[in-house]
């Protein structure tokens, strides 16, 4: 059993693929139902569909169900910083999906300090779908939220490459 109160466990609970409309996360019967979900557990980042946890009179909350999904792979991360005020700061990220027959899922932001970790995921086939194995490049825009942040020096890390920049 999984307490998520004695596990530190950043949820991103916006949920909608760039083809389906916005899901919310529902709680009914004593069961949370999350979309979408990213977390980052012993430095691990992990992106998952299907979440469903129960909770429990103390308010604690046991994991019942999560389907994991693929991480894409990222060749490269580009910092593009406009001249604006207030500053805006997005990431042109370039990599492969795993196959062509799926579609990008929104990506998960976690910012711990001067460190923004982007964990950005692709959906799943259905059980009954089939698709040519053959790797798919893509090319995306990812904003990051640099509101009221300090100048000096930032990382960014999509799927395990870093990119530096400086506000």
């Amino acid at each position: 059993m999984l307490k998520l109160s004695k596990y530190l466990v950043s949820l991103f609970l916006g949920a909608y693929s760039l083809l389906v409309s916005a899901q919310p996360a529902t709680f009914k019967d004593s069961v949370l139902h999350i979309p979408q979900g990213a977390a980052i557990v012993n430095g691990e980042l992990t992106y998952y569909n299907n979440i469903q946890l129960s909770s429990d009179i103390e308010g604690n909350f046991r994991l019942l169900a999560a389907q994991q999904v693929n991480l894409v792979h990222v060749d490269s991360v580009v910092v593009n910083i406009a001249e604006s005020f207030p500053v805006q700061v997005s990431l042109t990220v370039t990599g492969n999906k795993s196959i062509p027959c799926v579609n990008l899922q929104t990506p998960a932001i976690f910012r711990d300090g001067p460190t923004f970790t982007v964990a950005l995921a692709e959906t799943s086939l259905g059980p009954a779908e089939t698709c040519i194995a053959v790797l798919d490049p893509f090319e995306t825009n990812i904003p990051l939220d640099v509101t009221d942040l300090d100048a000096g020096s930032y990382t960014v890390v999509v799927n395990g490459v870093k990119v530096g920049f400086s506000l």
